[in-house]
């Protein structure tokens, strides 16, 4: 019944009704993909009241963000204007939004546009952002990361912020040698997950590590010394 449900769903996926199909939380998540699916297959067709949707304040809250993760999936290059122009919105969650489309999108023509999301007010759209440019790969974009991941808005009452992971996890995805340096000096910071993160993202990007038969500290001890050899 599931399966005849979703195909039925694809079949019939044309309109702002789908939209609130996709957006209803009391329909399985196999269900909501499916509508959700046939809406980026449709795009072309869809596009006008989809934008519309995203858009528009007076909109459901919810509907808007299917909407906006609707064109980012799409890939197609007449989304990036809209999904540009959401970056601005009132609203953190259609900023968040709009910031992880633009990551969906795989446009890296916006990556620039994108780093300076990382100075949002809103925690969640910092995040957002760190994460479409960890996507896009843009080498030019390591040193906004960089910049904000010790930047004073990462840091609460002295507490760093959640956000911050996602810097070292873009910089790690990005996999430039430019991002050695922000790494080195995450491996000495006081919040563990960015210096989990800081190895991980010094792995991928150097391919190998020093982990194996050793503590973390005697890990990252390592990691220090190749640093000074590199010149780091």
């Amino acid at each position: 019944m599931r399966l005849l449900l979703s195909l039925v769903c694809v079949a019939l996926a044309s309109g702002p009704a789908d939209l609130t199909k996709a957006a209803d939380a009391s329909l399985s998540e196999d269900d909501r993909m499916a509508v959700f699916h046939a809406m980026v297959a449709d795009y072309p067709r869809n596009r006008t009241w989809l934008e519309e949707t995203a858009g528009d304040d007076a909109h459901n809250a919810r509907e808007r963000w299917v909407a906006i993760r609707v064109l980012g999936q799409t890939g197609h290059p007449h989304a990036k204007s809209p999904l540009v122009r959401l970056c601005a919105d009132p609203m953190p969650a259609v900023r968040a939004a709009a910031a992880a489309s633009l990551g969906d999108l795989g446009d890296s023509s916006v990556a620039l546009q994108l780093s300076e999301l990382l100075k949002d007010p809103a925690v969640i759209v910092r995040a957002a952002a760190a994460d479409s440019l960890g996507m896009l790969k843009d080498p030019n974009t390591v040193g906004p990361l960089a910049d904000a991941l010790w930047n004073s808005d990462s840091y609460y009452r002295g507490q760093s912020v959640w956000a911050r992971r996602h810097y070292v996890d873009a910089l790690g995805e990005i996999g430039s040698k430019k991002a050695f340096p922000a790494l080195v000096r995450g491996l000495e910071d006081a919040d563990p997950n960015v210096v989990t993160s800081s190895l991980v993202a010094l792995r991928k990007i150097v391919g190998y590590d020093f982990a194996e038969g050793r503590t973390q500290e005697e890990h990252i001890e390592a990691w220090r010394r190749w640093a000074m050899n590199e010149g780091y």
